[in-house]
């Protein structure tokens, strides 16, 4: 009996002390019903942060950009992180150049812009310049034997981003490579100061006046040389040469030859390809938020239209690799501009640059190459 009485106190302590952890709320099943909850709340966090994200950026970006003309000049006409001053141009360690501001006039004729720019020598004359203190670089260009090469760089470039092409196309030509217009494109820290109404007051930035530009530096340069002149044209510089040389065909102003280098048919293409473009390309809006204000506002470069108004041989290069504009759109503008004249055929030439070569949009032609290129060329162009 004492034994089972023992059994009785002790099954009673424990029956005490459980109905005392159930008072005190030691319940598993609660727990269960606050874990859920969490995880209901974090989830549903996660899911408004993710919406917000996508909001901004496939909705907020795309109408910001479609309704300020201003921001739109500034990502086309890429000038992030440019050298700005005088003193660097003036005294870049180049041998043998010379560096010059040309003025022009807007389209309108009132407004004056300044452009910048670098007359490279030859090789040849180079050596002559550099023992010679009053080596005349304007006669030079005047009389040269060489003919001249007149370089439109690509966006988010100034004249000293090609110091490589520069020096083999000086074995060959002289060079005149330029900036395009506007002190703003470079002064991006004091850009974002003032207001976004005035910021391009002093020089309208858009392809119509860019272009415009072109073709009186264009002008400058023929009234400077009695030598034959080529353009070459790189990425967005080979819509603005384009158009340039279509432009001076209009007024019976005919280039030697136009050289093509990692081109897109027009900008609408392009974007739709480009690294930046296919974040937003899938978007069902972004046809209204991003095209169509480009194209409203004058920002066309439409290449394949404006190569059917050349009449000047075309060399078109393209790199297989091309990651920023595939090389498509360069057998694309061959096979247009092939076929704008009976003779074109014999005018037009296209070289690709196989992916093995590792060229990509920036490539830098060795010296064997860019010797083949420029027979290439002179055959293109009928000099032989």
């Amino acid at each position: 009996m004492l034994g089972i009485n023992n059994n009785n106190r002790y099954n009673d302590y424990y029956l005490v002390n459980d109905l005392d952890m159930d008072e005190i709320g030691f319940d598993e099943r609660p727990k269960k019903r606050c874990s859920r909850r969490c995880k209901i709340v974090l989830i549903t966090v996660f899911l408004c942060t993710l919406a917000i994200i996508f909001l901004i950026i496939f909705v907020g970006l795309p109408l910001i950009f479609m309704n300020f003309i201003t921001i739109q000049r500034i990502l086309i006409f890429t000038h992030f992180n440019l050298q700005t001053t005088e003193e660097y141009f003036e005294t870049y360690r180049l041998p043998a150049f010379k560096n010059k501001y040309i003025t022009v006039k807007d389209l309108d004729g009132s407004t004056n812009q300044s452009l910048g720019a670098w007359q490279m020598l030859p090789v040849e004359l180079a050596y002559k310049a550099l023992h010679d203190e009053y080596f005349d670089y304007e006669k030079a260009l005047l009389n040269s034997n060489y003919s001249v090469l007149i370089y439109f760089h690509g966006t988010g470039e100034d004249r000293s981003d090609n110091i490589r092409q520069y020096q083999l196309f000086r074995y060959y030509f002289h060079v005149i490579a330029f900036d395009y217009r506007s002190k703003y494109l470079y002064n991006y820290n004091q850009l974002w100061l003032r207001p976004l109404n005035t910021v391009f007051a002093e020089g309208l930035l858009s392809e119509k006046e860019v272009v415009n530009d072109c073709v009186q530096l264009y002008k400058w340069v023929l009234n400077k040389t009695n030598s034959p002149i080529y353009i070459w044209g790189h990425s967005l510089g080979s819509a603005l040469a384009t158009s340039t040389v279509a432009e001076l065909e209009n007024s019976k102003i005919y280039s030697k030859g136009l050289i093509l280098e990692s081109a897109f048919t027009s900008l609408h293409d392009e974007l739709y390809v480009h690294p930046y473009g296919k974040i937003f390309s899938w978007l069902p809006w972004f046809a209204v938020t991003i095209l169509n204000p480009l194209h409203k506002n004058g920002f066309i470069f439409n290449t394949a239209s404006n190569i059917l108004n050349i009449s000047c041989p075309i060399m078109i290069l393209h790199a297989q690799d091309d990651s920023i504009v595939p090389y498509q759109f360069g057998e694309k503008l061959y096979e247009i501009a092939s076929n704008r004249s009976e003779e074109a055929h014999n005018t037009t030439f296209f070289y690709m640059f196989n992916k093995t070569l590792d060229y990509n949009h920036f490539f830098h032609l060795p010296g064997s190459i860019s010797c083949i290129l420029y027979n290439g060329l002179l055959d293109c162009c009928g000099k032989r």
